[in-house]
Order: C-alpha cells, then sequence, then structure tokens
C-alpha cells in the first residue's frame, strides 16, 4: 500500500490534492447543471469543456517539454478511446439538461455494471462471484434513489445509462492501448493522453454543435433578457473545473494507490450527490435516501472486491 510516499509534508500535500480533487469535481458537475439550466446547449458545453482542456495539457506538455506530436502506434485504439470519451461527455451534459444532477450523480453509481460486462465483452475478462454479486446493491440502490419525484424520466436515465457505457468503453479502450502499445506517448503519460483525445474529440463536437445548436446559441445571446455574460462565463468556469478534476485526478491516483483512489472516487460521489441536492433543492424522500446509501454501499463492495484481487495477484507477483 503506497497511500503517501513519505510522512509529513507528503502526507499533506496528498490531503491537499484529495481536497482540490473534490473540490474541483463538485463545481465541474454544479456548473454542468447551471449552464444547462440556463441554455441546454449540451453540445457548446462540451465543446467549452474540451477546448479548455485541450489548452491546459497542451500547455502543461510543453512546459514539460514533451512533444505534441503523436505516432502511428496505437492510434486506432487511441481514437477508439477519445470516441468514447467524448460521446460519454456529450450523453452526460444532455443528462444534466433533462433531470436533477442528483439523479444522474446517482445513476453514474452504476458505471460499475457497464465497465463488468465490457470487460468480459472485449477483453474477456470475467470476475469472481462477490464481485458480480456487489453489482446488485448498485442496481436496486439506483432503482430506489430514482423513484418519485427525486427521479428523472426514461430518457434521462437512457443518457446518463449510455454515459455510462461510453466511460466503461473508454477505460477499456485505454487498458488495451497501455497494454498492445505501451510505448505510445498517449499510453506513457496521463497528460499525453488526456490531450489527445480532448483535440480530436473537439474536432468532432464543433462541427456538431454548429449545426444542432448554433442557432438556438445565436438567438439567445442576442436576446437583451438572457445573461449572456454569466453564461459565458458560468461555461468558462466549468470547462476549467473539468479541467482541474480530471488533472487532480491522476494527481491523486500517482500517490496513492489504485483502492485508496477508488475509495475516494466513491466519497467523492457521495459528496456530488448530496451537494447538487442541496444546491438544486432536489426533494428526496426516505426511499430515495435509503437508495443512494444501498448505491453507496454496493460502491463500497464493489470497490474491496475489485481491489482484494488485485492485491492477491500482486503478492503473488512478489
Amino acid at each position: 500500500m503506497k497511500d503517501a510516499k513519505n510522512d509529513g509534508p507528503s502526507m499533506a500535500i496528498t490531503l491537499l490534492l484529495i481536497c482540490v480533487w473534490h473540490a474541483t469535481s463538485l463545481v465541474a458537475i454544479t456548473t454542468s447543471k447551471m449552464t444547462m439550466q440556463m441554455l441546454k446547449v449540451p453540445l457548446v458545453l462540451c465543446c467549452a469543456q474540451f477546448l479548455i482542456a485541450t489548452a491546459v495539457s497542451g500547455s502543461a506538455l510543453l512546459l514539460q517539454r514533451k512533444a505534441l506530436s503523436l505516432g502511428r502506434a496505437g492510434l486506432s485504439v487511441l481514437a477508439s478511446v477519445a470516441i468514447t470519451y467524448t460521446l460519454g461527455f456529450v450523453f452526460t451534459n444532455l443528462a444534466f439538461s433533462l433531470t436533477h444532477a442528483s439523479f444522474v450523480e446517482t445513476v453514474k453509481a452504476g458505471e460499475p455494471i457497464s465497465t463488468v460486462v465490457l470487460a468480459l465483452l472485449l477483453l474477456g475478462e470475467r470476475e469472481r462471484v462477490a464481485t458480480y454479486a456487489s453489482l446488485l446493491p448498485v442496481v436496486l440502490g439506483v432503482g430506489m434513489a430514482s423513484s418519485g419525484e427525486a427521479g428523472g424520466g426514461f430518457d434521462a436515465f437512457a443518457a446518463t445509462a449510455a454515459s455510462n457505457f461510453c466511460f466503461s468503453a473508454r477505460a477499456v479502450f485505454a487498458k488495451q492501448l497501455k497494454r498492445d502499445f505501451p510505448t505510445s506517448p498517449a499510453a506513457t503519460s496521463d497528460v499525453s493522453l488526456f490531450f489527445h483525445i480532448s483535440w480530436m474529440g473537439l474536432l468532432g463536437l464543433v462541427p456538431l454543435a454548429f449545426c444542432t445548436e448554433a442557432f438556438a446559441l445565436r438567438s439567445s445571446l442576442a436576446s437583451p433578457s438572457f445573461e449572456s455574460g454569466r453564461f459565458l462565463g458560468v461555461m468558462a468556469l466549468n470547462g476549467l473545473m473539468y479541467t482541474g478534476y480530471n488533472q487532480f485526478s491522476f494527481m491523486v491516483l500517482s500517490r496513492v494507490s489504485t483502492a485508496t483512489h477508488a475509495v475516494l472516487n466513491v466519497c467523492r460521489r457521495v459528496c456530488v450527490i448530496g451537494v447538487a441536492t442541496v444546491v438544486f433543492g432536489t426533494p428526496l424522500s426516505p426511499l430515495n435516501i435509503l437508495g443512494v446509501a444501498v448505491a453507496v454501499l454496493g460502491m463500497f463492495w464493489f470497490t474491496h472486491s475489485k481491489t482484494s484481487v488485485t492485491a492477491t495477484v500482486e503478492k503473488k507477483k512478489d
């Protein structure tokens, strides 16, 4: 377990990074929903997120004196990572435009389900019975949390579920990239991977956003009653926070074990659900609250089951 490389200052830095990671995630999620409340243009929001991510990650690579170019090795797999990653955010922002932020985040707690399914279908990876069993409370909890007024419609659920499968596919393809093309720049550096999938995604997003949402955006910005400055400001803040929480997640992962990072990510989602519920005034019944708790417990069980297998494998290698 490498929860912190050194005691004292190193531990303090790790704790600070965890706090900033969670804080930027909270702001990113809430500002995504705020943007969609002002104007439902999920593709435009994605463009802003990916543009800022490309600029920030590209600048980081230049500061590290690393090349921005990309070789041909693993290009098709990298393209698959970029496509699934981009579609994941498109569906996420679409879901935010359709329903409560807390509902979206609760359904996204079911991402381990799609990850296990795709890992089996695409990589042939099989899990222990305990891992499959841990998915049951996740399914049950999401169903309970989605009932009543706090729940969204089928379209919102479908969009969120689609984002889960896209992000799971992204994880599977990223794993394949690192396994089959370990010398590829995108496989050796998380910042490089983030940069390349961001600009690739942006290439596809811009024409789609122009064709489907440009008119609505122009009309709203030209309207005297529309708060253009606030809208653009919130969108810019969202792009920065979106970039920040992805980068801080990688930074935390570099300082702690995979198991610790997985548990911290579960805690992050719990915080997001709670804050989104309060900020947007989402009414929750006792059944909804119990459902969130059951889903979270299922996530902890799933994380424990997965990481215990990893730890066992690493011990055998030693």
